[in-house]
């Protein structure tokens, strides 16, 4: 199986501004994604989709194909398969299939790329893998609140219910999304496909969406630096 990873970098950050080059250890998180996506042996190109230069170049300067994005796949609300589906069209190879790699992943692996490959390579009726992390605490015994703090279970059939007597349930770790090429052309999200999990343990599915996550997250890397 013919694979290729893109990783949709773009230039603009509401929340964390910058952050697809934020540095970790004094090494952007880009640069670190890049290179356990090459070093995983995995894939055979590795594009980058951006509409900022200064990541455009910083892929080049690694060996990745940059993908010039368009302003109106660059914005804020614009969720990721038009980005895929772009640097597809763009690209001028052919593959089997697609991984999309978030740029922040810096705690991703070479093992969870390869395991993802090999789960789609040798199971055909799937159109997806995706890395998936376990919920620190069981949903089934959610609370809700008002604004006034009054809190309220929403499901209340589980109230009696020990936590660790209810099925466990994941939810997107935020990582990659290892999915056929048939199945990005078509659009299919990977939650409502055809779809297996890698599960990442919890200190490495680290989503950066706000400051405090960046910070957490520079710090857990910072002591996985430091183990023997």
């Amino acid at each position: 199986m013919k694979s290729i990873a893109i990783i949709p970098a773009r230039g603009g950050s509401v929340r964390v501004p910058g952050k697809n080059l934020a540095l970790f250890s004094g090494k952007p998180a880009l640069a670190i994604v890049l290179e356990t996506v090459r070093l995983s042996g995995v894939f055979e190109s590795v594009l980058v989709s951006s509409d900022d230069a200064e990541i455009l170049d910083a892929a080049r300067r690694t060996g990745a194909e940059p993908v010039t994005r368009p302003a109106h796949l660059a914005d804020n609300i614009t969720p990721i398969l038009p980005v895929v589906q772009h640097a597809l069209e763009a690209w001028k190879g052919n593959a089997d299939a697609v991984c999309m790699v978030v740029p922040t992943a810096v705690f991703i692996e070479q093992r969870d790329l390869i395991r993802a490959g090999e789960l789609l390579s040798t199971e055909p009726e799937l159109d997806y893998v995706i890395g998936v992390k376990r919920f620190e605490s069981a949903p089934q015994r959610a609370l809700s609140m008002t604004p006034d703090g009054h809190v309220g279970m929403e499901n209340r059939a589980a109230v009696d219910t020990r936590s660790q007597d209810l099925a466990p349930l994941f939810h997107d770790a935020g990582m990659f999304s290892f999915g056929r090429v048939a199945a990005w052309r078509r659009g299919v999200h990977s939650f409502l496909a055809r779809t297996k999990g890698v599960e990442i343990e919890r200190y490495r599915a680290i989503d950066i969406d706000t400051p405090e996550d960046l910070e957490f997250a520079r710090a857990v890397y910072h002591w996985r630096k430091q183990m023997p």
